[in-house]
């Protein structure tokens, strides 16, 4: 009798592993049905540096960011509102 009762809970595990699985096969065929849409493969293409014909393409190089400005030492000067002075 306990291997039909292991043999039922091991079937029922597997059951909700298919549907685990059926869900997930759901949601990739959504994903690529929305993935095949002109807007994404423009996305993907210019992500690749593709541009359509007519258009000038520009390679940019170096930091786009600037450089952050240099810590100022504290000299201990200033007292206690020596931290004001910075903003003024």
């Amino acid at each position: 009798m306990k291997g039909y009762f292991d043999q039922r809970a091991a079937l029922r595990h597997q059951q909700a592993h298919l549907t685990s699985l059926e869900a997930d096969q759901r949601s990739y065929i959504a994903a690529l049905a929305e993935a095949d849409t002109p807007e994404v493969l423009e996305s993907r293409a210019r992500e690749q540096g593709l541009v359509r014909p007519g258009e000038r393409a520009f390679a940019i190089r170096g930091e786009l960011d600037p450089p952050p400005p240099p810590v100022k030492e504290d000299d201990g000067g200033g007292g206690f509102f020596g931290w004001l002075s910075d903003l003024l």
